[in-house]
C-alpha cells in the first residue's frame, strides 16, 4: 500500500508505551494504520477491568468503524510499545479509497475479516442458546415422562426427539444434532441400556457452560 511522502509526514502520530490512543465510547473521526509498535484493542468488563479483544502490529488498521458508521468507539486502543501510526480523518480516508487501489483492497479485506469474526461470534451465541433451549426442554420432558432412577432420569431418545420437534420449534434433525453436542460435552450421557436412552439429572435454571 503506497502513500505519498507529504501525506505520510503530515499525518504520522507517535504514542508512548501505555498511551491511550482512544477510549471506549469516545466520539471518533479518525482511523489508524500502525507503522511501528503494538496496539491492544480493549473492551471494558467493569469499573476497573478490561478484556483484550485483539493485539495489532505493523500494517494493521483500527478505528475505521468510527469513520464508516459515525458511532462512538466500541472499545479502547492502547499502545503497549512505543508506537507510530498514520492517522486518517474522513477526508483523507475518502481520498485514499478513491485514488489508492491498494488501500481500497486492504480496507475491503479488513472489513470482510471483521464481518467473518462477527458472524462467528453470532453463530456461537446462537448455538449456545439453542443448546440451552433444548436442555430446558429436556429437563421438562424428563420430569413429565422420564423414568426416575437413583442416577437421574432415563429418557427415550426417539420419543424425546419427536416431543422436541413438536414443542421446541426445531426440526427432528436439529434436536438430534444438539443432543449429540450435549453428549459430547458430557452434559448428558447414554444410560446403561445403550443409545436408545439418555440419562440426565434435571436441575431447573441450569445454563449450559461454554
Amino acid at each position: 500500500m503506497k502513500i505519498d511522502k507529504s501525506t505520510f509526514e503530515q499525518h504520522v502520530r507517535f504514542f508512548e508505551q501505555g498511551a491511550v490512543i482512544f477510549k471506549e465510547n469516545d466520539d471518533g473521526n479518525e482511523m489508524f494504520i500502525i507503522i511501528q509498535g503494538v496496539v491492544e484493542i480493549r473492551k471494558s468488563t467493569g469499573a476497573s477491568s478490561s478484556k483484550v479483544l485483539s493485539t495489532l502490529q505493523k500494517g494493521d488498521m483500527f478505528g475505521e468503524m468510527a469513520i464508516i458508521e459515525k458511532q462512538p468507539r466500541s472499545a479502547s486502543a492502547v499502545a503497549v510499545q512505543p508506537t507510530r501510526v498514520l492517522v486518517l480523518n474522513e477526508k483523507l480516508y475518502d481520498s485514499m479509497i478513491g485514488s489508492n487501489p491498494d488501500f481500497a483492497r486492504k480496507m475491503n479485506k479488513v472489513l470482510s475479516e471483521r464481518i467473518r469474526r462477527a458472524d462467528a461470534i453470532i453463530q456461537n451465541i446462537m448455538t449456545t442458546n439453542r443448546q440451552n433451549q433444548l436442555w430446558t426442554g429436556l429437563v421438562q420432558y424428563a420430569k413429565e415422562k422420564g423414568v426416575s432412577t437413583f442416577k437421574g432420569s432415563r429418557v427415550n431418545v426417539k420419543e424425546f426427539t419427536r416431543w422436541g420437534a413438536a414443542h421446541l420449534g426445531m426440526a427432528e434433525k436439529d434436536v438430534q444434532s444438539i443432543l449429540q453436542q450435549l453428549l459430547k460435552r458430557g452434559v448428558v450421557a447414554y444410560s446403561a441400556r445403550g443409545k436408545e436412552e439418555i440419562l440426565i439429572e434435571p436441575k431447573e435454571g441450569v445454563v449450559i457452560p461454554d
